[in-house]
């Protein structure tokens, strides 16, 4: 039986995979709608955000981690969620870092870089240190951790790791790793887990960046798997 629609673009969309990582963990029955600002996906959600569910019972959810923490909840044995209260919160609130600290810059410095934006060279290299130094606090918690949170494999883990691969894809060659050896550590940790896997591309780890900070020599294509609500006729977007 369908659990539920979820509207996302096309590919790996970095606020989608954890979604369906949760949901093939969870034997969930997700159809998914790689055709956004239709109709159907705009009585979900008005402003086209991506991803957005509409459960067979009637649930209406825009909202990337309310999605997630939802589809989470379908197994009543879940230990994605954490152990405790304390963990749980712990959960949520890297969810937000990541989906706010780091994607949302790391999608402002990709935009100019591929045309789709004007190009700035300033402009690019406040984006990227913003981005970093959000990195910079992961890096840290990181040194004594294995997981975002607690001992085990968290929905922070598979979340988050689906939000910084668009870092990997793009822009964290290997000095990158480099000097970020926790982050890189666990986020191939965390990709290489079967949930995560089931529903991803391989995405091969560069040996230098797709992306440096020059300006682009035409514009490129729209990659629309990294936007949530572009508005129609626009390219890519940022906006959570």
């Amino acid at each position: 039986m369908v659990f539920g629609t979820l509207f996302t673009f096309p590919g790996d969309h970095p606020r989608s995979i954890g979604i369906l990582a949760v949901a093939k963990a969870n034997n969930l029955d997700l159809r998914v709608v790689d055709e956004p600002r239709i109709p159907e996906h705009l009585e979900v959600s008005r402003l086209g955000k991506v991803p957005a569910f509409h459960g067979e019972d009637g649930l209406k959810l825009f909202e990337c981690i309310a999605i997630a923490i939802h589809v989470t909840l379908q197994n009543d044995k879940t230990t994605l969620l954490g152990q405790t209260k304390q963990d749980y919160v712990h959960i949520l609130k890297w969810m937000s870092f990541f989906n706010t600290e780091i994607i949302t810059p790391m999608v402002e410095q990709y935009l100019p870089l591929t045309g789709i934006r004007p190009y700035n060279k300033d402009t690019v290299t406040t984006y990227a240190k913003m981005t970093q130094a959000a990195v910079d606090v992961v890096e840290e918690h990181l040194t004594k951790q294995t997981f975002l949170v607690g001992e085990d494999l968290t929905l922070a883990d598979i979340f988050c790791a689906g939000i910084i691969a668009f870092g990997f894809q793009f822009f964290y060659g290997r000095s990158w790793r480099e000097a970020n050896p926790n982050v890189s550590r666990w986020y191939q940790d965390i990709v290489n887990q079967p949930m995560y896997s089931a529903v991803t591309r391989k995405v091969e780890l560069l040996e230098e960046p797709k992306l440096i900070n020059v300006a682009p020599s035409e514009k490129a294509e729209t990659l629309e798997m990294c936007t949530d609500a572009a508005p129609p006729g626009e390219g890519v977007s940022a906006v959570e």
